[in-house]
Formats: C-alpha cells, structure tokens, sequence
C-alpha cells in the first residue's frame, strides 16, 4: 500500500469548468506531492475527460455529489475524499505555489497542525472587472511586499479579535480553506463538532472551529495559496456591487433545506451577514458565543446596505432585547467609529493607488492560474525572502505556540 499524500489539496467547485480545469493543470504542474482532490456539484461533468488528459491526472480525484447540494455539504464531500497528511482548500479560481509540500512536510515534522496563510500575492482572471476601476485588475498578478518568516500565531487571539468585529470575515483566524491544516485536526473537529464546515459560509465557520481546536499554529509570511478573483467568483460580484439581495431568494441560501436564521443578523443576503451567521454558528458550537459583539456588523448594514435597513433594525431590536439598550449603543457607537476608519483608510488606500498608477508590483496579460502559476514561480525564485522562507523550513520552531484559552 503506498503512503499517503503529504498534502490534499480540495477543489470544490459548481458550473465553474472554465476556471476549474486551468487550476486542476496548474496544481498537478506546481508538485508531484499534491494530491488533487475536486469535489463537482455541476450537473452536467465537464471535468473528467479534461482530467484524463492532464499529465499527471492520475493524481486527481474526482467526486460527484448530487447537484443541488450546498457549498457547506461540497466542502464536506471533497474532505472525505482527501487522503493527504495535511489538506488545504483552495477556490477553483485560486492557485498553489510549489512550496507547499514543503511546509506540509516541515509542519508534520514539527507537530504543527494549523497554518495561517499571509496573502501578499493575488490573482485577478482577465473576465474580472471592479464597478470603480473596470478592467485595472484584470489579467494580472499583483505581488506585495513578504518576509519569507514562520512564527507562531495565537488562534484564539485571533478569534476573539473577528468576533469582535463581526461582519469583517476570517481576517487573522487559521483555514483550511485557503491555509492548511493536518488531517488529524480535521478528524478532531469532525469527532468533536460533527463536521469541519457549516452554516452557510464554510470559510469562516471552519475558521473559527479550527482557532478553537488547533495545539499548534504558526504564521506564515509567503506565497502559498494565492487567491483568485475572477469574474463569476464571490470576491468578482462583491466587486461589481452585485452580492446583495433576499436571503431566501438567494441560490446559494436556497440549498440549505430548513436553515433557521439567527434573528440577530439582518435576513438579507451580503458578505458582512452570510459571514456573520457563519461565525456565530461556530461559536456556539464551541460555547464561545459570548465573543459576538454585534454592533460593527450593524454599522456596515445601516450604512451600506441602506435598502435593507428594516431588517437590520429588526435585528438590533431582537438584540437589544438581549443585551439591554445601553450595552447594545455602545456597541453600535464603537462599531460605527470602527467602520468609519476602515472606510477612511481603503479610501486613502485607491487615492494612492490611483495616484501612483499601480498597487504593488504587477505582472500584466496573465491568461489563466497555469500561467499566473508559472510566472509568479519565477518572480519567487529571485526573491530573497523566498530563501530566508526555504531556511526557516531546515530549521525547528524555536518558540513553539501555545494558546491561551481564556479571551
């Protein structure tokens, strides 16, 4: 019998054959010690005579849940298909750098069983296209500034400080979608919780479950998952202004049979609720509900999703009949002056990107993730962070992490 994988890396993916077969290629191409595992809810399979014939599409497995099934039960499928010793989820839009066997092996040498991923690399698909700057990302790999260093991460910190701010997403919590995590911290969970992925958002709902469980995290400061943006993705739609509506109307809501709603959260359909039920839910499960300060998530609604603000003060209502009307202000005034920052500052951040003519150092005309791949690969090659990032993994952690359980 063969030994397993050192790293799984999951592709859900539902209609989306145009961005998923270029990752599939680009996967197989980065490592011969990824095992591909792609988890198809379309109906029609666009995917398995294109696999068939990739160069090393021996290494892929390929699963058919029944379609119509949610994203949350896609990412639970593709799990169960993975064999691999660590497992990192990646967007069928999104792509991997060669590099990350070596830190699966580096972190199952050293018991590290959570990753948090820094993104300083991103991709943007030629389709996708920004309500404010049109096609200025399209095409493109834009690279920030990285250190190459691995040090240790308190996920438990790092939870608090997304529950504190909800609606703001995963921000600095460890992933398996879009990090990496060790098969035995899954198995954890599943035993302990039921399932790794839940609610109606399985990025951060997994988020928080693996803050709540991991021994060891370390974070990394290098290009290993590079998130894409294309234009039919959530982050390409978010962009457009077009990812709002009812809850219930939603496809992506609708595949959950009988979801009850925590009343808190505004019922509209947006990134800050979809994220905010998400993380609650896990927070229950993990009797951490205490965490959730509600009042930044119901900033961001009455200011900009002003269309839905009677649902967001029915929310508030129902929470202030919780909390009490003066803790639920305070929160509210906190949150408000919190949003108002972040605003101030993405805005000063496009003011110097239009001004400068340029975010980051930027590759032009990229295709497809095979070839955002390739020339990403090249620009890491000469970069001395990457060395310093190849040292650190010669090395053992020195200062192993060891989170406190009490925020």
């Amino acid at each position: 019998m063969s030994a397993a994988p050192v790293l799984s890396v999951i592709v859900p993916t539902h209609n989306r054959a145009r961005y998923a077969v270029s990752t599939i290629r680009a996967l197989l191409d980065a490592s011969g010690e990824i095992e591909v595992v792609v988890s198809d809810t379309s109906p029609e399979d666009l995917l398995s005579a294109a696999i068939a014939a990739m160069p090393g599409g021996e290494r892929v497995r390929l699963v058919r849940p029944p379609s119509g099934v949610s994203v949350v039960d896609n990412f639970n499928v593709g799990l169960e298909g993975a064999s691999g010793d660590y497992l990192c989820f990646i967007g069928d839009d999104d792509l991997v750098t060669g590099d990350a066997p070596r830190l699966a092996r580096w972190a199952r040498d050293q018991g590290v069983d959570a990753l948090y991923l820094t993104f300083p690399a991103s991709y943007y698909w030629p389709d996708f296209d920004h309500r404010l700057r049109g096609d200025f990302y399209a095409g493109t790999v834009r690279v920030g500034a990285f250190s190459g260093e691995i040090r240790p991460h308190d996920p438990l910190r790092a939870r608090a400080a997304s529950a504190r701010q909800l609606g703001m997403g995963v921000l600095d919590m460890p992933r398996a979608y879009a990090g990496m995590i060790s098969r035995d911290l899954a198995r954890r969970i599943i035993e302990k919780h039921g399932a790794l992925f839940g609610g109606v958002s399985p990025d951060i709902y997994s988020a928080a479950l693996i803050a709540g469980e991991c021994r060891s995290c370390m974070r990394v400061d290098f290009p290993i998952v590079v998130p894409g943006n294309s234009g039919a993705s959530t982050a390409g739609q978010s962009a457009r202004g077009e990812h709002l509506g009812k809850l219930r109307d939603n496809p992506h809501i609708g595949a959950f049979k009988n979801l009850v709603w925590d009343a808190r959260i505004p019922e509209f359909y947006s990134v800050p609720t979809v994220w905010s039920f998400s993380l609650v839910e896990a927070l229950k499960k993990s009797d951490s509900e205490h965490l959730a300060h509600f009042g930044r998530l119901y900033a961001k609604c009455l200011i900009f999703h002003r269309a839905y603000r009677d649902h967001t003060l029915r929310a508030i209502r129902c929470h202030a009949g919780r909390v009490g009307w003066p803790r639920l202000a305070a929160s509210l005034a906190g949150g408000a002056l919190a949003e108002s920052a972040w605003v101030v500052g993405k805005l000063s951040s496009m003011l110097r990107v239009t001004l400068s003519g340029r975010a980051d150092a930027s590759m032009q005309g990229v295709a497809n993730t095979m070839a955002a791949r390739e020339r990403l690969e090249h620009v890491l090659e000469t970069s001395p962070a990457t060395a310093r990032f190849r040292a650190a993994l010669a090395e053992p952690i020195r200062h192993p992490s060891t989170p406190v359980r009490a925020h």
